[in-house]
């Protein structure tokens, strides 16, 4: 059986991006929100019955809580590098399980996001 679980976590961090025309070349602050799907095969399933535990969200944001992320990322640290990273990181762990991942500059109401992964089947 496949499931597909959800959870999402909340950071704040600084960025620029470099040469860009507007006003984001200046250092500014986010409050990043990020989105997680996992989806994987029930026979993935640990001892515990678990596919991917929801505090791994946790592991995935802390080392950028209250950073600039020019000095974490090797790329512009735009909505869609992040989504890479986190993409990557997840990747390297667990390369049997499919990801989605959704990152949002702001958890305000306007709602601009990028998102990215691995294809689900609907």
């Amino acid at each position: 059986m496949e499931l597909t679980l959800y959870t999402e976590g909340f950071f704040d961090a600084a960025h620029f991006i470099p040469e860009h025309p507007g006003k984001c070349v200046s250092m500014h602050v986010h409050s990043w929100k990020v989105c997680v799907w996992v989806q994987g095969d029930s026979k993935n399933l640990n001892n515990q019955g678990i596919l991917w535990d929801f505090g791994n969200i946790k592991t995935l944001i802390e080392p950028l809580d209250h950073q600039i992320l020019n000095n974490i990322l090797k790329k512009a640290p735009t909505a869609e590098n992040l989504v890479e990273y986190f993409y990557d990181n997840l990747k390297e762990k667990q390369p049997e399980l499919k990801f989605r991942i959704r990152v949002y500059e702001n958890t305000l109401s306007r709602q601009s996001y990028c998102e990215g992964g691995d294809s689900f089947n609907a």
